[in-house]
């Protein structure tokens, strides 16, 4: 299925609400998180012989498109065969580890992990060249707040409450790398909402709740199983003016949980992630002021290279500690611009201005705030 494809189905599941009614209470910056091992992947291993390597390179590849895409659409695609079933070739290096395993002492064992890092300009160049889109390492944080309900028994998913339904999730999430977060459903949380709440989605103490989580995104849903008929989820995504709801049953309680991290990744990515269709290769600079030190420029240098819709970064002039970088793009302004502001790194001074010398360039004016960059 096509991005647009994708985004015509979505639309069934979309309804649009106002803003204030959903993130109104949501007072403190919402920043996303950086996840970091988009392309590396680790997988165990029965030994280190080259068929068992490459079985495995092909196993880390799929995952690995999985998590930059954000679902597996792309590997169902006719342009994936090819790439599969010659996955070293995006392999950039690899290692072998050994972990303990701990059984007691008597019974301590070692397992052996094959840990492969896949090239990202080759991973990113083969989506665009097959039209899907690339989610970047900046991604939104969701509040998972779910009722749990056993033939009738119900409890709030929490690392106390429930740790091994709270490991199932993390572990889907993990596979998509989707950030996503839990209420502590402690003593504060539950003085705010009730089961009641969840299931009849009174947002109005959901929402009071959610304000000490402050994350990007809001998944309120039920899981719900009872003996001889299966299970059940009953789901509710909302972010940024928007609204996907969805039902979806199945025979086991980790189907309905897998699927409902890969519809939530889906939602995510169609929203965040650039897709080559969207391509524009423009220009523009830059200008970012508290830039104090050699250093600071290499960050910010870094931190821009690192955002997907940027092609190539250079400095282009530097004035006591204000630094005027050119960008090549390979989208809009203004997805640079979401990026930005969806990150941790640079804050818009103002608006954008227009270049009166030489060429029309688009001038983009940001301070350095320095709570993201890497090293």
């Amino acid at each position: 299925m096509s991005v647009d494809e994708d985004r015509e189905a979505m639309k069934s599941l979309k309804v649009f609400v106002p803003v204030l009614a959903l993130f109104g209470f949501w007072q403190s910056p919402l920043w996303a998180v950086t996840v970091d091992d988009l392309y590396t992947v680790e997988l165990p291993v029965a030994d280190q012989t080259t068929s068992i390597r490459l079985e495995s390179f092909s196993e880390a590849f799929k995952q690995v498109i999985v998590k930059v895409s954000g679902s597996g659409d792309a590997l169902a695609s006719p342009g994936f065969e090819r790439p599969i079933e010659n996955s070293a070739r995006y392999v950039k290096q690899f290692r072998y580890l050994s972990r303990s395993l701990s059984g007691g002492d008597e019974f301590d064992s070692t397992r052996l992990l094959l840990r492969i890092d896949f090239d990202q300009q080759l991973i990113e160049a083969l989506l665009r060249e097959q039209n899907f889109p690339v989610w970047g390492r900046e991604r939104p944080s969701t509040l998972l707040v779910i009722s749990y309900d056993v033939n009738e028994n119900i409890k709030l998913v929490s690392d106390d409450a429930t740790p091994d339904l709270v490991e199932a999730l993390d572990r889907a999430a993990s596979i998509h790398a989707v950030p996503v977060l839990f209420p502590l459903m402690d003593l504060e949380d539950i003085a705010l909402v009730s089961i009641s709440d969840i299931a009849s989605r009174q947002y109005e103490n959901i929402n009071t709740m959610a304000r000490r989580y402050a994350p990007n995104a809001m998944m309120v849903g039920q899981i719900v199983g009872r003996s001889g008929q299966g299970w059940q989820g009953d789901w509710e995504v909302r972010f940024d003016e928007q609204v996907f709801k969805w039902t979806f049953k199945a025979p086991s309680k980790q189907a309905v949980i897998d699927q409902v991290i890969q519809h939530l990744a889906k939602i995510l990515a169609l929203e965040y992630a650039l897709e080559d269709h969207r391509r524009v290769e423009q220009s523009l600079l830059l200008s970012v002021s508290e830039v104090e030190g050699i250093d600071k420029l290499i960050k910010v240098q870094r931190y821009l290279e690192s955002l997907n819709v940027v092609d190539s970064v250079r400095v282009a002039m530097i004035s006591k500690d204000v630094v005027t970088y050119r960008l090549k793009l390979r989208n809009d302004p203004a997805d640079l611009q979401r990026l930005i502001e969806f990150g941790e790194v640079l804050e818009q001074e103002d608006f954008p201005q227009l270049s009166t010398q030489g060429e029309e360039l688009i001038i983009l004016n940001y301070s350095f705030i320095n709570r993201g960059a890497s090293n």
